[in-house]
């Protein structure tokens, strides 16, 4: 909706805009796999217009095109964002769609898809996408199996996810991923997972766990209030580890739990004040605004957050920031 807003297609009151344009192919199948999570799953009854908190209506394809070529010229997007789902003729709709983007504007092209053969990798380098997104989603080889894997009834395993994030990654040169938080993984999970993947050239884009009725999953173990301080605790350690300021073999966890990031507190508590930790990750120019997000808590922040929303921030985190 917020796409079709900054597109001039729909009339949409909006506190802060998106700058990517988030696509989704418009199809009444639902997707082959069986992520327990996801609205678009094979077993789900969810509503399927529906991708976490976001909702994709149908709009005409010509149009969206053109428009998006208008909006990109002019500044209002600065990125295209494409998600497939797995159905019979996914791959030639991606590349149509991507090439019918292409032919028109130069804007970027991001494209979050399942691993792929080498061929297809480089196909898709060649019509236009320029950043390629392979979501892990889960942050443990167990979680994998039982949220997205066979256990769920779908046709993905870890090992061919991270197969598949190195081998796009020698041929883009860069790739990303997804890890959803509030699935059952612990901090130490996270961070760990967050080092290993930085350390392969892998950009991390977090997302909080969102419920959607009729989704087959509902991970909410955690109390809202321990819920928000995972996520705040692993988006500062994400946040250190990329910027080289902490790495994972210094923090120290109990029971799963990070207890010490690793560096001096002054080091964290300029982190939090900057408050770059907290905004929206994944691709150059993706703010993904009230993605997963409710006015009452935001889990990533569209644009650089105010001192209001910092001393929340440091609220969520608790007193417990450890002095190193």
């Amino acid at each position: 909706m917020g796409t079709l807003g900054a597109l001039g297609l729909e009339l949409v009151q909006m506190d802060t805009p998106p700058t990517t344009a988030y696509l989704q192919i418009y199809t009444e199948k639902r997707c082959e796999a069986n992520c327990q999570f996801c609205a678009q799953a094979r077993g789900s009854s969810a509503d399927i217009s529906h991708i976490a908190r976001g909702m994709y209506v149908p709009a005409d394809l010509e149009t969206v095109v053109m428009r998006l070529k208008m909006a990109y010229e002019r500044g209002y997007l600065a990125r295209a964002c494409i998600q497939t789902a797995l159905y019979d003729t996914w791959w030639e709709d991606t590349v149509y769609l991507t090439g019918r983007i292409r032919r028109e504007s130069r804007i970027p092209i991001s494209l979050s898809v399942f691993p792929l053969n080498a061929e297809r990798f480089e196909e898709l380098k060649k019509i236009g996408v320029d950043e390629l997104v392979i979501p892990l989603d889960a942050c443990t080889p167990q979680l994998f199996e039982r949220i997205k894997g066979k256990s769920a009834g779908g046709p993905y395993s870890w090992e061919r996810h991270v197969d598949g994030l190195k081998r796009a990654s020698r041929i883009f040169g860069k790739v990303g991923t997804h890890l959803m938080l509030g699935l059952g993984e612990s901090d130490e999970d996270a961070v760990r997972i967050i080092s290993e993947l930085h350390k392969n050239n892998v950009n991390i884009a977090l997302f909080s766990y969102t419920y959607i009725s009729g989704s087959q999953g509902n991970f909410g173990e955690k109390t809202k209030d321990s819920a928000i301080k995972h996520y705040r605790t692993v988006q500062l350690a994400r946040h250190l580890i990329l910027e080289g300021l902490a790495v994972f073999s210094d923090m120290r966890f109990e029971n799963g739990f990070l207890v010490d990031f690793g560096v001096k507190y002054d080091v964290i508590l300029e982190a939090i004040e900057n408050g770059e930790a907290f905004r929206t990750s994944g691709c150059p120019d993706c703010n993904r605004p009230m993605a997963n997000e409710t006015f009452s808590k935001i889990y990533n922040f569209p644009k650089k957050p105010d001192d209001e929303e910092i001393m929340s921030i440091k609220k969520d985190l608790g007193l417990g920031i450890p002095q190193s």
